[in-house]
């Protein structure tokens, strides 16, 4: 065979086909021209010519193998095995970006395995694409800056690219001799150094971005302009002083995200799950199951709707006890999906930053107008996503607006302090009456029209508003019906505190069953467990209990009341007043931090909130405080919004680690708001180029195991070997499960079972566990836990899935007396 071009004689035909795409750079869709045997046609595509050349000029020729064929790379002597080397991708660096540079070459197909469609461009323009990823993947992390980003590309490109270019131009100068394939290997060493073609510039970088829907531009909006003294390059003089916020594309992230992935099928497939049956459940286990959701939706019956949480909170970016604390304060507001995976930090979103000394100086309505118009656009006008089933419109609602209880009040317009005269949101009571008030008063309840009566009255000490709330704008939202409230502050930074105090100082200094360092000897000596240890309080000192705030955080504070009663329970009387009444606080906890609730739990919980207040008067002789009386609404916002742990604070203030530690890692606070935006586009942007925002399942190599119960899953999975695999530990959800955790299924009675194994099924991922079931002895009410036979004995063996155990892993504990002990929990840990 004959090139066209440099007239090069080639054996066969497979080899010419190579020659024209590697030497000549030429494409499937370039124009081909035959000239065997004096033929002069000439084709538009590869198809065309190949087609002609077969049946004109390769019928009657000798065929060889196939093998000979698809191995016929060597065009001439000058080329020996190059063509392998450059059609092989090379392997990364590290194997975690291996996934990410499959998914992120939107404009071009991955490089082909064959010859026949070898691509360079292609493979270039692959090439270049993965250096984005690494990029974003740089950008991600919260310890880098942008500019340390860019220092590290051009640090490569010197350091480590020149040299490698080098090395190969003078390689190929000294080995190969023909000009094409030289110009050839010039393209390729040309590609590698200019390895970050597409984003060697933030400007070039977010260009690329943008051409491919990855990326939109932050809108900045002027908060207040004024005619004000300005410091200018150490000069002070009068001119315009411009406040401004950032508002991040929230139609755009919204879109992307639930184009991704098929992510807006995924939710769809839950949403009808939990309303299938909703007027027939007596359980509620989600918010689209509450009164709330269903009174929203009404007016958007037959359209799709899906809903969303907004959080609102202050952080504070410098040294907190610095000269500098709280200049730079900012307010930021989060949004995420109740339908997706919450407790995954990946899946809460940044939708605005404003300084909180200018929500403070002028007001949320000029800080938040922009905000509440996106927010009425898409939920009234919806958003277009488009599906491999087409495109569908989506009305996103807002459910709840959820944050800390000086959060909502403050963008609520509601009393900012407690001790207001009227602190509460939900209810009218006077401070004085909720001292004493130990049960929801309906009479006292706010709604819509005593709402517009005290906003008539514009009097902050009567009603306990300030203003109509800008939040009242927004189409299916009122301040009144705003079913939010937060049990990591309520709860674990406010009751708890109150309550351990006074049963701590009641053992240790009124009763003095046990002293205070022997409460602290057990606490920092009890066998918290694997799962648990990370949790572990400070000791206690008497300044704590006379302060009536013990020095833990809100996880600490939950590990320590969950396992009080072994700490110390063996010493308190079974009798005991006190005792009894922790007791009740507990189960008030627990109900709490279920996952699902009937009609008939929260009417228990109701009467347990209302007994637990009462006691707390009568026993420590002590008023009732603001966060108690939150408490007693909690039954009826269960009702609205379902589990009250769905909207808790944890996962949203652990958002805020991301933010303080990018502001750490820049010096400069000159419009930090719009640093801070920036990084989160770009944190935004790699999200998309993941697989999966949802991964249900994350492993690691080093924990895949051989199965030891082969039998088993043959008899009770129809599995071979190669049909699963099996490790020692996974995370599963956001919760981590290891060989040797304990789990619990809890149906007619308790059952108890040892993790031996995890198997993931390849064919569909599911989890199973391999388990042996733990005998229970009996139930100790004294210390609310389950006491296991000491000699563990073994029941049987079977194979469990997550979705029929009761909550996460448990710990066993053995206590002093060498009882094992189990303490439950119906909530998954963080």
């Amino acid at each position: 065979m004959i090139c066209f071009i440099c007239k090069q004689d080639i054996s066969i035909f497979s080899a010419l086909i190579v020659h024209l795409k590697i030497i000549h750079l030429l494409k499937s869709s370039s124009t081909y021209e035959c000239i065997e045997n004096q033929c002069t046609q000439i084709f538009p595509n590869l198809n065309s010519y190949k087609r002609h050349v077969t049946i004109k000029h390769l019928k009657n020729t000798f065929s060889l193998p196939t093998s000979t064929l698809n191995n016929s790379y060597t065009i001439c002597d000058n080329i020996n095995n190059v063509n392998n080397t450059i059609v092989k991708t090379p392997e990364p660096l590290d194997t975690a970006y291996s996934h990410d540079i499959t998914k992120t070459n939107y404009n071009q197909q991955p490089p082909p395995e064959s010859h026949n469609s070898f691509d360079l461009s292609s493979i270039i323009n692959s090439f270049h694409i993965s250096a984005v990823t690494f990029t974003l993947s740089l950008l991600n992390k919260n310890n880098f800056s942008r500019k340390d980003v860019f220092d590290i590309q051009q640090k490569m490109k010197i350091s480590l690219l020149e040299p490698i270019v080098s090395l190969l131009t003078s390689f190929t100068k000294e080995t190969i001799k023909e000009p094409i394939l030289l110009a050839t290997f010039q393209t390729i060493t040309s590609a590698i150094s200019d390895t970050f073609n597409f984003c060697n510039t933030e400007y070039s970088l977010n260009s690329w971005l943008v051409e491919n829907h990855l990326f939109e531009n932050i809108q900045q909006f002027t908060v207040n302009e004024e005619i004000d003294l300005v410091s200018n390059s150490g000069k002070t003089m009068y001119n315009n002083q411009i406040t401004k916020g950032v508002l991040l594309p929230i139609n755009f992230q919204f879109k992307k995200f639930f184009e991704h992935d098929k992510n807006l099928d995924k939710t769809l497939t839950i949403y009808e799950q939990l309303t299938k049956n909703t007027n027939n459940e007596t359980e509620i286990k989600h918010f689209v199951q509450g009164k709330l959701w269903q009174e929203k939706t009404l007016p958007y019956r037959g359209k799709i709707t899906i809903p969303y949480f907004m959080y609102i909170d202050d952080f504070e970016i410098n040294n907190p006890l610095g000269s500098h604390a709280s200049v730079h304060s900012i307010s930021a507001i989060y949004y995420s999906f109740p339908l997706s995976d919450q407790s995954k930090l990946i899946n809460i979103h940044l939708a605005a930053l404003i300084k909180a000394a200018d929500v403070k100086d002028f007001g949320n309505d000029l800080c938040f107008n922009k905000l509440i118009h996106i927010l009425n656009d898409i939920e009234v006008n919806g958003i277009n996503i488009t599906t491999s089933n087409g495109v569908k419109k989506v009305h996103f609602i807002l459910g709840l607006f959820i944050g800390d209880n000086l959060g909502i009040n403050a963008i609520s317009e509601f009393s900012r302090s407690f001790s207001s005269n009227f602190f509460c949101r939900f209810c009218k009571a006077h401070k004085t009456v909720t001292h004493k008030l130990c049960k929801e008063n309906n009479s006292l309840l706010r709604n819509l029209v005593n709402y517009a009566e005290d906003v008539a009255i514009n009097d902050l000490k009567l009603t306990g508003i300030s203003k109509e709330s800008i939040l009242n704008k927004i189409v299916s939202f009122h301040v009144t019906t705003n079913y939010s409230v937060d049990m990591m502050h309520d709860i674990f930074e406010g009751i708890c505190h109150y309550n351990m105090c006074h049963i701590i100082n009641y053992y240790t200094n009124v009763v003095k069953i046990f002293s205070l360092d022997l409460l602290n000897y057990r606490k920092q000596n009890f066998n918290y467990g694997a799962i648990e240890i990370g949790n572990i309080s400070p000791i206690i000192k008497s300044t704590h209990l006379n302060n009536f705030h013990l020095k833990m955080s809100a996880r600490e504070m939950m590990t320590f009341v969950y396992y009080f009663p072994l700490m110390v329970g063996d010493l308190v009387p079974e009798d005991d007043n006190v005792w009894l009444f922790f007791l009740n606080f507990l189960e008030i906890i627990q109900n709490l931090l279920s996952s699902q609730m009937s009609d008939g739990s929260i009417f228990h919980l109701q009467q347990m909130i209302e007994k637990h207040n009462s006691e707390y008067v009568l026993l420590f002789n002590d008023n009732l405080k603001p966060k108690f009386h939150l408490l007693i609404h909690y039954p009826t916002v269960i009702k609205y919004s379902g589990p009250p742990k769905h909207f808790w604070c944890f996962r949203y203030e652990a958002k805020h680690k991301e933010m303080k530690s990018y502001a750490h890692a820049i010096t400069s606070r000159k419009n930090i708001t719009l640093s801070l935006a920036k990084k989160f586009q770009y944190k935004f942007s790699y999200s998309i180029l993941q697989s999966s925002f949802n991964t249900e399942i994350i492993t690691n190599k080093i924990h895949v195991n051989s199965s030891k119960y082969t039998q088993l899953i043959l008899r009770n999975l129809n599995l071979t070997s190669d049909q699963f695999m099996c490790y020692s530990q996974m995370e599963f959800k956001g919760t981590t499960y290891k060989v040797g955790y304990f789990l619990t299924n809890f149906i007619d009675e308790l059952c108890l079972y040892e993790i031996l194994e995890i198997l993931v099924i390849k064919k569909n991922y599911k989890v199973n566990f391999i388990v042996q079931q733990i005998e229970i002895d009996l139930y100790n009410s004294h210390l609310k836990s389950y006491q296991i036979n000491k000699t563990k004995n073994i029941i049987l063996k079977k194979i469990l899935s997550p979705g029929e155990c009761s909550g996460p892993p448990v710990n066993l504990h053995e206590l002093p007396n060498g009882n094992i002990m189990l303490r439950l929990k119906e909530y998954y840990s963080d």
